[in-house]
C-alpha cells in the first residue's frame, strides 16, 4: 500500500525504501484491452513482475517523500550505516502507530520494516475510510506520479481527445458469484452487473454527461462491442483506439491503468464504478468496500 507508506514516512521525515520490483497478479493482467482483437482469447502478459521504476517516477515522488529502491546500488550504503558498530538496528513495526514511531526514542535510529501490506495490495492507494485525517497526503498524490513515459502517453491521448468525459467500468474481477447451500447465486456487489450494463449506464449518466459528448471508457470488460449501445448518444473512445501510442510502451495492465487513470483525471466529468468519496459520481450505489455479505444479484430497476 504505497499511499500508506508514503504518508507515514512523510510524517516521520524518513526515507522510504521501496521494493525495486512488484509482483503482478494474473487476475488483473490479461491482455486484450489495447488490442481489441484479442478480447476473447484471454492471453496474459509474459512476466509475473515488473520494475517499480516502470510504474512510478521515483525522482518525482522523492521531491515529497525521499525514496530509494531496495537494490544494492541505492540502499546498500543505508543498511551498512544503520548496522555499523551497533548504531541502530532493524525493527519490525507491524501495529505500531505513526505517533509512537515518531515520539518513541527506541525507534529514532532504527531501520523500520513494515510487512503489514498484502502481497497483492502494493498497487493500491490506501485510505482510512473511517478516519480520513489519517491520510495526510492528498489522494491525487500517487496517481500523478507515474513513470515519465506513461505521463507522456496520457498527455498525447488527452490532446487527441480534446474536451471529453470519462467513465470507469469495473466488471470482470468484481462479478464473481458463488452459490449458497441451496444453489442460489449470490454476489458481494448485487447491483454491479446490472448497473454496469450499457442500457443502465446510459440512463445513469444522462443527467451528468450531455448527448453528443466524447466519452472515454476505461474497463476490464472483455466482450467485444459490449459498450456499443452507448454510441447512439456519445462518441466513444477506448484505450484500443490509441494502440499506436500505447503498444510501444505498455508491458502490463498495471501500466495501462496508470495511463487510463491520468486520462480519466483529465475528463470534464468523471464517473466512477462505485463511490470512494460522498461527492463522487458513480454508476453503482453498492459500497466499494463490501461487508462480506453475499446477496442475490438484482437485475431489475
Amino acid at each position: 500500500m504505497l499511499m500508506c507508506n508514503d504518508t507515514a514516512l512523510w510524517f516521520l521525515c524518513r526515507i522510504f525504501v521501496m521494493p525495486s520490483r512488484m509482483c503482478l497478479s494474473s487476475v488483473h493482467n490479461t491482455k486484450g484491452i489495447i488490442d481489441s482483437s484479442n478480447a476473447t482469447s484471454n492471453p496474459r502478459w509474459e512476466t509475473s513482475y515488473c520494475a517499480m521504476e516502470s510504474l512510478y517516477d521515483i525522482d518525482l515522488i522523492s521531491k515529497t517523500v525521499p525514496v530509494v529502491l531496495d537494490n544494492p546500488r541505492s540502499w546498500y550504503g543505508i543498511v551498512s550505516r544503520s548496522t555499523k558498530l551497533g548504531e541502530g538496528n532493524v525493527v519490525h513495526v507491524q501495529g505500531v502507530s505513526r505517533d509512537e514511531l515518531k515520539d518513541n526514542p527506541l525507534y529514532s535510529d532504527a531501520l523500520l520494516v513494515n510487512r503489514t501490506a498484502s502481497p497483492l495490495a502494493w498497487f493500491m492507494e490506501c485510505k482510512d475510510r473511517t478516519k480520513r485525517t489519517s491520510v495526510m497526503l492528498p489522494y491525487t498524490f500517487l496517481p500523478t506520479m507515474p513513470a515519465r513515459k506513461l505521463r507522456v502517453a496520457a498527455r498525447k491521448i488527452k490532446e487527441i481527445l480534446g474536451e471529453y468525459d470519462a467513465i470507469h467500468v469495473r466488471r470482470g474481477d468484481l462479478l464473481k458469484n458463488r452459490k449458497d447451500r441451496f444453489g442460489v447465486e449470490r454476489s458481494l456487489h448485487p447491483h454491479l452487473d446490472r448497473d454496469t450494463r450499457p442500457e443502465f449506464i446510459k440512463r445513469r449518466i444522462a443527467k451528468w454527461i450531455p448527448k453528443g459528448r466524447t466519452l472515454f471508457i476505461a474497463s476490464n470488460e472483455r466482450t467485444p462491442g459490449f459498450f456499443s449501445p452507448l454510441s447512439d448518444r456519445y462518441k466513444l473512445a477506448y484505450s484500443s483506439n490509441f494502440s499506436s501510442i500505447l503498444e510501444p510502451i505498455i508491458e502490463n495492465n498495471y501500466q495501462l491503468f496508470m495511463v487510463e487513470r491520468l486520462i480519466m483525471q483529465g475528463a470534464k466529468t468523471f464517473v466512477k464504478t462505485m463511490k470512494e468519496l460522498d461527492s463522487d459520481l458513480a454508476l453503482c450505489d453498492d459500497p466499494k468496500k463490501n461487508t462480506k455479505n453475499w446477496e442475490v444479484p438484482v437485475y431489475t430497476r
